[in-house]
């Protein structure tokens, strides 16, 4: 099937390969055997992403298992994809929308108390985590002193999530 660019009409060319996610909202996903199609006239890329329900939901789920602490852009992840406002999440935490606000822009630390509730919190309220919550809750104890920042979590064509040290990411 030929396809054609959004911004100029030309013919694009397509390639699957691994690709940066920053429209999650998250600057450390990679999606693995995504297809982008880029325009040879005008540069233009286009990412196919057929399933993104189904991926955001593992998304959601693998920050949950994270292994290192939470980032502020994970925590502000889980609170929009439960649909939740600063205020509302903030109830849960018994805390205000400012101090999540600080949380969520890197401007303080998320205590360890928070980084564990906020875990349980997504996984209960989310009726497709639910069921792992016991799972999440067992994890808890392993979650290392490394930030979050430190991670890339790397998505397959599956759904198969790893988190991979950026340090060894490829």
């Amino acid at each position: 099937m030929i396809h054609h660019c959004n911004s100029c009409g030309s013919r694009t060319t397509r390639r699957i390969e691994s690709y940066r996610y920053k429209e999650s909202g998250l600057s450390n996903v990679v999606l693995h055997g995504v297809e982008l199609r880029t325009c040879a006239k005008c540069g233009e890329q286009e990412i196919t992403l057929p399933r993104m329900i189904p991926l955001h939901r593992a998304i959601a789920e693998a920050i949950v298992n994270s292994p290192g602490k939470l980032t502020g852009e994970q925590f502000r992840y889980l609170r929009k994809h439960l649909g939740l406002s600063g205020e509302d999440i903030g109830k849960y935490l018994h805390t205000d929308r400012t101090k999540i606000s600080k949380w969520e822009r890197g401007e303080d630390p998320i205590g360890p108390a928070s980084d564990r509730l906020m875990r349980m919190v997504a996984s209960t309220l989310d009726s497709s985590l639910r069921r792992r919550a016991s799972s999440v809750a067992r994890n808890l104890p392993n979650i290392a002193d490394r930030p979050g920042s430190d991670w890339e979590l790397h998505v397959d064509p599956q759904g198969e999530v790893s988190f991979v040290p950026i340090a060894h990411a490829a």
